[in-house]
């Protein structure tokens, strides 16, 4: 008995001495957030011509600002002839709070229901162009004056995590409201395991490239979206997370830091 005592303290020991005292001594808390669309979502991911398609995969980009963490502008200011463009101030918005708190995309985990609408906003004049005035050629809008616009339909179910990487518990509001037309939805909340390890590892969920701290080695599933494209699922080696016993992400990850570094 007490040589299999020892046995075992042995292969503990091996084992933690393998880790990182930084992985060790983590405080990475781990919410898993599931989102119900209770209107029709859309937003401009792909824009094929004057086509405008809803991708099932919503970006934390709109996340930090749905859930509350982060504040923009709610109304873009105008922009006078002769400044620069509107810009997104995404890196500016989540300053403060980059390195306590990291948001992931939000998959499909349901078969999302579409529906493609015409929409026509041109004058009675007989001869028409698609594109916008000159006096709006800086206007913040991903569409023309008349095309297509795919989206989501209610009752589609989306999949998320919110990190903490100082032990605190971050803001789990019930509802929130997404896309260019607000869509309502709710958000069941719950705290889920997150185990730190380290080696070669596959993620299982979808990341911005710009929140990596590394290359991924191989097998890379990748997908162009708007603004930012995602890898949605690659080999890497290095410090992971393994969240609720399902999904894994590197332990690394932070929101833009490509963008920031």
């Amino acid at each position: 008995m007490c040589l299999d005592v020892k046995i075992m303290a042995k292969q503990i020991q091996i084992s933690l001495s393998t880790v990182s005292p930084k992985i060790v001594n983590i405080k990475v808390r781990a919410f898993r957030g599931i989102i119900e669309l209770m209107s029709e979502l859309f937003f401009a991911s792909l824009e094929p011509g004057d086509n405008f398609t809803t991708e099932p995969i919503i970006l934390n980009t709109a996340l930090f600002y749905a859930l509350g963490y982060a504040k923009g502008n709610y109304i873009n200011f105008p922009v006078k002839k002769g400044r620069a463009k509107q810009n997104p101030t995404y890196v500016g918005d989540t300053s403060d709070l980059v390195d306590r708190i990291y948001i992931t995309p939000a998959k499909a985990i349901n078969n999302p229901e579409f529906t493609t609408e015409i929409y026509n906003s041109r004058s009675d004049n007989y001869v028409q162009s698609n594109k916008l005035a000159d006096a709006d050629e800086n206007a913040n809008t991903p569409t023309g004056r008349y095309g297509a616009r795919k989206q989501i339909q209610p009752g589609a179910r989306f999949l998320f995590y919110v990190l903490t990487f100082d032990g605190s518990e971050p803001d789990m509001p019930p509802y929130i409201r997404l896309g260019k037309k607000r869509c309502k939805a709710l958000v069941e909340w719950e705290e889920v395991s997150a185990v730190a390890s380290d080696g070669f590892y596959n993620t299982t969920h979808p990341v911005l490239i710009d929140d990596l701290d590394s290359i991924p080695l191989a097998d890379i599933t990748f997908k162009r979206m708007q603004p930012f494209d995602i890898i949605q699922n690659a080999r890497f080696s290095g410090p992971y997370l393994k969240i609720d016993d399902t999904d894994v992400l590197p332990l690394n990850i932070r929101y833009l830091q490509r963008i920031r570094n």
